[in-house]
């Protein structure tokens, strides 16, 4: 039986999320885009541009997706793409018809275990409608533009959503896994290079990213707190400690080693 929604999606994703879909804009904004022949649009810009991956050019990975599809309660599998941008890692694209597109550089870093933890937390993010979010808060931000100080409301909110979706990703990533330091690993594969990388003791008492994480989450002062605050109401940056701690909360409450 594949997995409900409530075994990865992590609470603070849920629940802006909620608040964002049930804005009285929503509906719109996603008929908008759906009339103007937009999401079509979009997809056909990414299928000529992108490559497409398939059984026969990565079979496993195309053999990893279709697997934990069927895991995560997708009906259909979704198709695969891959693209030259540094920026980036991996995400769910489309509207009516999701899609990923992968990085070429961050798909060069994954082995095959941590593929199969990847492709599980974009899974989660399509069942939990992320590709179609995304495009209501581009909606919602427009939108809000347009309103002297309505930005000032939405952006911090909207952010905040940006920011819990990965810990959706990650507890994803540990079901798939059931592997605490693969899962730990995963949060600075595209921040630590791998020399590096490799020399960490991810989730054991030689841990040193695991204090910085304690003292960012749980030891800063309350200047430090208001800067937080002030930056997050401005960036949709994932902060990696946060990401950190809560990869270990949730194995810890599923016995995950």
């Amino acid at each position: 039986m594949p997995y409900d929604i409530a075994d990865f999606q992590h609470n603070r994703d849920s629940s802006l999320a909620s608040m964002i879909t049930s804005n009285v804009a929503a509906d719109r904004i996603i008929n908008v885009l759906h009339q103007n022949g937009l999401d079509r649009a979009y997809n056909y810009i990414y299928r000529s541009c992108c490559p497409e991956l398939t059984p026969s050019s990565n079979p496993s990975l195309l053999k990893s997706w279709a697997k934990v599809c069927d895991q995560f309660g997708l009906s259909t599998i979704p198709k695969l793409y891959v693209t030259r941008d540094y920026r980036s890692t991996v995400a769910a694209r489309g509207i009516q018809e999701p899609f990923l597109v992968f990085s070429s550089e961050y798909l060069r870093k994954l082995d095959e275990e941590t593929q199969v933890g990847v492709l599980a937390g974009q899974a989660a993010a399509i069942r939990c409608r992320h590709h179609i979010i995304f495009y209501i808060t581009w909606g919602l931000m427009y939108a809000s533009s347009m309103i002297p100080a309505a930005s000032l409301v939405v952006e911090p909110w909207i952010n905040d959503w940006k920011r819990g979706r990965f810990f959706t990703y990650d507890q994803a990533f540990c079901l798939a896994t059931n592997d605490r330091a693969l899962a730990l690993r995963n949060v600075l594969l595209n921040v630590v290079p791998g020399d590096l990388l490799n020399q960490m003791r991810f989730g054991t008492s030689n841990d040193t990213f695991l204090d910085q994480a304690n003292r960012f989450v749980n030891g800063m002062g309350m200047m430090q707190s208001g800067i937080k605050r002030a930056v997050s109401m401005l960036s949709d940056k994932d902060w990696l400690p946060e990401r950190y701690l809560e990869i270990i909360k949730f194995c810890d409450g599923r016995g995950i080693r």
